[in-house]
């Protein structure tokens, strides 16, 4: 008997987070700017109370949804979470990743005014992940940690601004062609796109000048 009571409790706790987290992207998806506990417990049909109950803060469900995105990526889509040094691989399956969630985690990463920029923290926290298993410029005696601090952040900012241009662009770029074009910016800067113009350029005769004719 105790053993039912405690199910059914549980099946209601489900259903009550289920609730909530519906709710919340309902209000997402419908371009709010701030979503209040008091709003989104009234979309969820629960009082205030009932949503404490379950999180601490507005900021709880902001985190809880910012993890169980990150957790589902390295649980099944990541494939080198132990090599911090594989920065292209991460760069494209991450992108490919994002690519395909829903209209709510989309506007999330979107929009700076979500949880103070709930897109920046997502790349932190991926980054913070890889960190875990290492940094991958610590055994290059020109850059130090200072450095690898500014080129993480790079990384991180090109991932994320490269992420929201293309969505802000209707995605008009085939997926899988973008997190190519991402993951080699963000390995070889644009250093790459410039070397034909610049062979080109070292090729192509200066005009003459009316003096030398």
């Amino acid at each position: 008997m105790a053993e039912k009571a405690e199910k059914m409790n549980d099946l209601r706790v489900e259903r009550t987070r289920r609730a909530i987290q519906q709710a919340f992207h309902e209000m997402v998806n419908e371009g709010a700017k701030r979503i209040t506990v008091k709003e989104l417990a009234e979309r969820a049909g629960i009082n205030r109370k009932t949503f404490y109950l379950h999180y601490d803060s507005i900021e709880a469900l902001y985190s809880e949804e910012l993890e169980r995105i990150l957790d589902e990526y390295f649980d099944n889509y990541e494939t080198t979470p132990e090599a911090p040094e594989d920065i292209a691989g991460h760069a494209i399956r991450f992108f490919l990743y994002l690519a395909q969630q829903p209209p709510a985690i989309e506007r999330l990463i979107c929009t700076p005014a979500y949880f103070d920029d709930f897109g920046d923290k997502l790349y932190r926290h991926q980054m913070d992940r890889y960190a875990s298993a290492g940094n991958p410029f610590e055994d290059l005696p020109y850059v130090s940690y200072g450095k690898s601090e500014l080129v993480l952040s790079f990384i991180r900012s090109t991932a994320l601004g490269f992420y929201r241009q293309w969505v802000r662009d209707n995605k008009s770029v085939d997926p899988n062609e973008a997190a190519e074009l991402l993951a080699a910016l963000t390995c070889h800067g644009i250093n790459w796109l410039l070397v034909d113009k610049q062979c080109n350029q070292l090729a192509t005769p200066a005009p003459s000048s009316p003096a030398q004719l």
